[in-house]
């Protein structure tokens, strides 16, 4: 696999296939260099089977495009320069990228543009170099070499199979180098199939048994392409079911590793429904991991970057899913996040699926609508989402908050996952407003583990000058999304002893503005310090002790409940990257480091108030175990395991996630035995309350004025209330969620 010979290459075909009668009777008759010409010819002349991301298709869709001119300018930079496999100054990993051969796609690109053979002889010559050096080069990664590992034969491999399909009929690309090309592509597929013959855990193997099935499909005439597409099959179904979360969520916990993993996906779906007779896209999991990038994509349209991650950008992904999927929420995304011309060139590499018309065609027709609005919990790859969105449409400027309680994860060569656990991460107004490191651009980044990986360059807490142990998993304790508020409640022992962290999504609406209260509780624990990060500097309130705000908008209002009990602030600042809107990547940025020292046995309450332009008139004061946050229109009182929401009318809403009794001021609001969580909504000619219990129960709410009452929609029979000024008791029947809505009498 590693040095085939010409014959050794002919002697892998199959002999038996009619297509290649020629190339057999020239092997019989003992003339290598004919037999080797006649596969050339065969190749070059057939139309199929075609790469899944076909490199002649998109050219013809998109030349003469500004998509194109990019391309061509991209590829007229790399027309000359120095090129050695060799060379250590590429850096630790980035040695090994270099070897991936992705840098010279754009050659190949251009090529399929303009037919310039300039760029066909450039990308020979770099495939002689590439080659004739393969065996001299030395890795740093202590048992993995640049050349012969499963991300280094599957990244070059689709390189390759693109240079076949779109250089192969050029005169420009010598009989050698096309021949180098066929043997990388044999030993590639030779290599990965043997190295992954049992299931192993990661995106390693994934993505390499995804190209093993490319080369399969793409190269069928090799006796062992059969064998090569059941080894790939066989892995990719035991990664969808192990590999995979159930909610969707890859293994390893980071946005952009999903990505990479579910691209190689649909990548074998692609070539798994046009060549090998499979429907892996039929695979339950294969349309969970396209819901849970919906699930955590933020309203502007990109992921946070948990852990190793860069920045993610959901439209194209889901836009694929949506060719294979069909299903109306991915077609809105990618619609309201990617332009028109960018959806026709996403598409353009695609072919019609079976019985279909042109997928530009097809997406056209089909029906969207918007995503399943409301925040939800990601329990197994354990990933809250707290979202403010309603309505019929989705509000790119709507808050969203995201909180990571997982654990870490594992892996082949170093892990992906960060020594932080419940970490928070907030968007609103279009824009991050508290955010994280997320992974570096390069993993030779001298700050990797001082800085990215960190503690300290994470939304959560850290003990003095220590990183959280690895041991981190949270359990999610309480997760409520009820109309007036979202509660999750997780806790965690990656700091030796229990750390707590309540986060409470007060949501805004007319009943008043929204913000998030979070607390944090360390039992036994010695000082430690509450970090937030901002992509933007702090500045002191000036109307709050230890107040401190973001200095200029979209950002945030950083007020601690009991400043009396910080007894020191501290800023810093550290590298990130952050969403870059223009050009649907990342741009550099820095992240601006706000801590909070706290005294041991302390525990740590504090609102975070959004804004777009100036910093939202908010007051913050304590009463006994209760935070009062006042607004302009509303007093929120917030305590044990409780939230009432009071204006100049009364209360307007209200939250119960501990416990079975909420009153205000001594008057019952609602109760119930078996209840989980309950929240109450009240307009002047409405109160509606969504409950969960745990077995059938009655809800009784406080409210006296009832005139009708509905369960689930239905109307209940007079007898489950009274106009005389008594309680609502209702009957919840089952286990579940139930909405409950009286109208009132005015």
């Amino acid at each position: 696999m590693r040095h085939i010979t010409d014959a050794a290459l002919l002697a892998g075909l199959d002999a038996g296939k009619p297509q290649l009668a020629a190339v057999t009777a020239a092997v019989t008759a003992g003339d290598v260099p004919a037999a080797l010409a006649v596969l050339r010819g065969h190749l070059a002349g057939r139309r199929e089977p075609a790469p899944a991301l076909d490199t002649v298709r998109w050219a013809s869709h998109v030349a003469g495009t500004d998509a194109a001119a990019r391309v061509i300018a991209t590829a007229d930079g790399l027309l000359t320069g120095r090129i050695d496999f060799t060379d250590p100054a590429h850096g630790k990993s980035g040695l090994y990228g270099y070897h991936y051969l992705y840098w010279a796609q754009p050659l190949v690109h251009a090529a399929a543009l303009t037919g310039d053979e300039r760029y066909v002889r450039r990308f020979a010559g770099i495939v002689d170099a590439w080659y004739a050096s393969r065996d001299h080069v030395r890795g740093e990664w202590p048992g993995l070499h640049p050349v012969w590992y499963t991300l280094g034969v599957a990244g070059r491999s689709q390189v390759l199979i693109q240079a076949l399909r779109v250089l192969g009929t050029s005169v420009a690309l010598p009989d050698g180098t096309w021949l180098s090309i066929v043997k990388t592509l044999l030993g590639g597929a030779r290599w990965l199939a043997e190295e992954h013959d049992t299931f192993r855990h990661g995106n390693w193997q994934l993505t390499g048994c995804s190209v093993l099935a490319q080369i399969a499909a793409f190269l069928p005439e090799f006796a062992e392409s059969a064998g090569w597409a059941e080894v790939a099959r066989a892995r990719l179904d035991e990664h969808l079911e192990l590999d995979v979360y159930a909610d969707g969520g890859h293994y390893e916990r980071t946005p952009s590793y999903h990505t990479m993993c579910l691209g190689s996906l649909q990548i074998a779906a692609v070539v798994g429904e046009q060549y090998l007779g499979w429907d892996l896209a039929a695979h339950p999991r294969f349309a969970a991991m396209h819901d849970w990038l919906l699930s955590l994509t933020a309203p502007p349209g990109w992921v946070p970057p948990f852990n190793d991650s860069h920045q993610v950008w959901s439209g194209e992904h889901l836009l694929r899913g949506h060719y294979l999927l069909g299903r109306p929420a991915y077609k809105e995304l990618a619609q309201r996040t990617l332009s028109a011309e960018r959806i026709r060139e996403v598409l353009a590499w695609l072919p019609a699926r079976p019985g279909r018309g042109a997928p530009a065609d097809e997406f056209a027709a089909a029906p969207a609508a918007r995503p399943p609005a409301g925040s939800t919990l990601l329990p197994q790859s354990k990933f809250a989402v707290l979202r403010a969105e309603g309505g019929d449409t989705i509000d790119a400027d709507s808050l969203y908050a995201t909180v990571n309680c997982g654990p870490f994860i594992e892996h082949e060569l170093e892990s992906h996952s960060h020594l932080t656990a419940v970490d928070l991460l907030l968007c609103g107004y279009g824009e991050p407003l508290a955010w994280e490191a997320g992974g570096p651009d390069s993993y030779d980044d001298p700050r990797y583990h001082s800085w990215y990986r960190s503690t300290r360059a994470h939304n959560t807490v850290t003990l003095p000058d220590q990183d959280m142990a690895e041991d981190h998993d949270a359990e999610v304790e309480v997760f409520a999304a009820l109309p007036p508020a979202d509660v999750l409640v997780a806790v965690h022992t990656g700091h030796g002893t229990p750390h707590r962290r309540t986060v409470i999504f007060i949501r805004p609406g007319a009943a008043g503005a929204g913000y998030w209260l979070v607390t944090d509780e360390l039992e036994g624990a010695g000082p430690f310090q509450w970090l937030l990060h901002a992509p933007r500097p702090w500045t002191p309130s000036g109307t709050h002790r230890h107040g401190y705000h973001t200095a200029r908008g979209p950002g945030l209002l950083v007020l601690p409940t009991a400043p009396h009990r910080v007894h020191e602030v501290r800023t810093s600042e550290g590298p990130c990257t952050v969403p870059d809107p223009a050009t649907g990547g990342s741009a550099p940025g820095t992240l601006h480091g706000l801590a909070f020292g706290y005294d041991a046995g302390s525990a740590a309450a504090v609102v975070l108030a959004p804004f777009r332009e100036t910093p939202p008139p908010v007051t913050v004061t304590t009463d006994g175990r209760d935070v009062l946050v006042r607004t302009a229109q509303t007093t929120d009182r917030i305590g044990p395991g409780r939230l009432v929401r009071v204006g100049a009318e009364g209360v307007r809403g209200a939250a119960l996630w501990q416990g079975d009794r909420l009153e205000h001021e001594g008057r019952l609001l609602l109760a119930g035995r078996g209840i989980t969580s309950a929240g109450l909504t009240r307009t002047a000619d409405r109160l509606t309350v969504t409950a969960e219990c745990r077995a059938r129960t009655t809800l009784t709410v406080g409210e006296p004025s009832a005139r009708q009452v509905r369960l689930g929609g239905v109307i209940l029979p007079e007898a489950t209330h009274d106009a005389g000024g008594d309680p609502v008791r209702v009957v919840l029947p089952a286990a579940g969620r139930w909405t409950v809505d009286i109208e009132r009498n005015r």
